[in-house]
């Protein structure tokens, strides 16, 4: 993403992090969806802070899947448990619990094949240093 773009997103971000914390207190309840403007802001913080520093744009993008998996599970948890139970349900949130799983489960099969590529990279380096 380019550095402008991921600087507005930034702005946005932060603005919209601000507009929730003022409707959560208006509200006095704090929801699912409440958490996606600071997904916004982490994701392009982290972007910001990857060429200056990788360490903390890692720990920023961490903190922001983190954030995504759990406000959509419980979004989506919601959502699948009225509609199993035929209530009323928003199917927003129905497509976004289904989603975070497909998240999940693309990240973890990335995570085994990185760990499986480092495995046979040992095994080959061991191979070449016992010949």
């Amino acid at each position: 993403m380019s550095r402008r773009i991921s600087q507005g997103a930034l702005v946005v971000g932060s603005i919209g992090v601000l507009i929730t914390i003022v409707d959560v207190i208006g509200a006095g309840r704090l929801e699912p969806h409440d958490a996606f403007p600071a997904l916004v802001a982490l994701g392009a913080g982290g972007d910001l802070l990857k060429e200056r520093r990788p360490r903390a744009a890692k720990v920023l993008h961490a903190v922001a899947s983190v954030l995504l998996v759990s406000a959509g599970s419980v979004a989506g948890a919601r959502a699948w448990t009225a509609f199993l139970r035929e209530a009323t349900y928003d199917w927003l949130d129905l497509a976004l619990g289904v989603l975070v799983v497909l998240y999940v489960a693309v990240g973890a099969g990335h995570q085994l094949a990185r760990l499986s590529r480092r495995a046979s990279k040992s095994r080959r380096s061991t191979s070449t240093l016992t010949e």
